[in-house]
């Protein structure tokens, strides 16, 4: 069945819906209404990712100069209802009401408030409001080939390819130090000089590696998962039959007097590779996941996922396999009888043709 939007207004229109006495005031783009009646927000049409506007088909963001005396009329309890509209050229769409889920505690701080639709946006107002714009040009996955014979050179490929260029950060392990490195990590540390992203992922590889002795014996630490409360690190100094790509530990509670320590499936060069492509996915700026539903559902995606040749990654618990495709990166989690996908991507625009497929949508930013 074919749908239209609702029938547009005039921001005059809007605001009456503020009733008597209107205050006007503006928050970034957006502007507010303020009136006897509700609180009228008006953004701006377009992709504006963590900036005022519709960010997905529930929220809608708010963000700007602090105004104060608008932080009890976005109080989740708050008496007055919130009226959302959008502003487009032809005229102000109605998107519903919203209840705030998000905001500075203290009213002398409200700059910010993070709005939850109370009807979720069809797809053509979604578009309507915020378009997707076309990605350009993306990168590619010919990294792939190189895992199994180059995993070195495939980190390297896919992190320049990946992240942008950038104003290089002063990176605290010194050319000495990295001589002294296995290969791998010294060749981490070196790429993380051209692309310092790889550095500041939410569980990072430790700028600078530390050493360790304990139960398990003298190792070196090189990443930290989870405040610390878990690490991974090599035998140090390096055992001569690991060669120059070490066998890593990944250790639970280490400054525990027993920690649980387990060998990782990969190597150092590859289990840096598998690193780095889980912190990507949990950087990028766009997402989707689905629900948990039959493998067999996902068949699709096959041709048009290349499956990376390594090992689950374990330490999310659910033996993550990665895929790629240009532009995107893939996570699958499950078995045989039932599996959740989750996709990461560098422009919306990636994202927006896996609606094709029909998949239940915990997620979706596409």
């Amino acid at each position: 069945m074919l749908r239209t939007l609702p029938s547009l207004i005039t921001e005059e229109e809007a605001l009456s819906v503020a009733g008597a006495g209107l205050l006007r005031y503006a928050m970034g783009p957006a502007l507010i209404g303020a009136g006897t009646n509700a609180t009228v927000v008006i953004v701006e049409s377009g992709d504006n990712p963590k900036a005022s506007g519709v960010q997905d088909s529930v929220w809608v963001l708010l963000r700007g100069d602090r105004i104060p005396e608008l932080h009890s009329r976005f109080e989740f309890w708050g008496a007055l209802p919130i009226h959302v509209f959008a502003r487009l050229e032809e005229g102000y769409l109605p998107l519903g009401t919203a209840q705030c889920r998000a905001m500075p505690s203290a009213p002398a701080n409200f700059d910010r408030a993070e709005l939850r639709l109370s009807q979720p946006l069809t797809r053509e107002m979604l578009d309507a409001v915020r378009p997707v714009p076309s990605p350009g040009p993306v990168p590619g996955v010919d990294w792939i080939d190189l895992v199994g014979t180059a995993p070195i050179r495939a980190l390297e490929s896919f992190v320049l390819g990946w992240f942008p260029e950038a104003e290089t950060a002063d990176d605290e392990t010194t050319a000495n130090e990295l001589d002294n490195l296995p290969e791998a990590l010294a060749a981490f540390h070196r790429l993380a000089r051209l692309r310092p992203a790889i550095h500041r992922f939410i569980d990072p590889v430790l700028k600078k590696p530390r050493h360790a002795s304990g139960p398990l014996g003298d190792r070196l630490v090189f990443a930290m998962w989870n405040g610390a409360g878990k690490d991974w690190s090599i035998p140090w100094p390096l055992n001569k039959p690991d060669g120059p790509d070490p066998r890593v530990w990944f250790t639970e509670d280490p400054d525990d007097p027993t920690p649980e320590t387990t060998l990782e499936e990969e190597p150092l060069s590859r289990f840096l590779l598998q690193f780095t492509l889980n912190g990507a996915m949990n950087v990028a700026p766009y997402g989707a996941r689905t629900y948990c539903m039959p493998t067999a559902r996902f068949d699709a995606l096959w041709n048009l996922l290349r499956p990376i040749p390594l090992s689950p990654f374990m330490p999310t618990y659910q033996a993550e396999r990665f895929f790629a495709a240009p532009g995107l990166l893939a996570h699958v989690s499950g078995d045989e009888d039932e599996a959740v996908v989750g996709f990461s991507a560098l422009h919306r625009g990636t994202l927006t043709p896996l609606l094709e497929h029909g998949f239940r949508w915990f997620q979706f930013d596409g």
